[in-house]
């Protein structure tokens, strides 16, 4: 009976890491998926834009959230 209690304490101390590993990845699509979404919105927006100083601002927003979105998705490789 010890030994399978030991046995199980091991294994949920090992396991630890790999649900946190798998938490970030979660947590990290998500993040993801919304930087995705307001690229998205921010590339309408210039659509309907008819000022310069306006599009060239939202295109240093699109450029920083692509940016964000690149850097995520290296991350989410390296936890894979």
């Amino acid at each position: 009976m010890k030994l399978k209690k030991l046995f199980k304490k091991a294994e949920n101390f090992l396991d630890s890491d790999e649900r946190s590993r798998k938490e970030k990845k979660k947590c990290i699509k998500h993040v993801l998926k919304k930087l995705r979404k307001y690229e998205n919105e921010i590339n309408e927006q210039i659509k309907d834009e008819s000022s310069e100083e306006s599009i060239k601002h939202l295109k240093k927003r699109i450029a920083l959230t692509h940016a964000q979105r690149r850097k995520g998705m290296n991350l989410l490789k390296s936890l894979k």
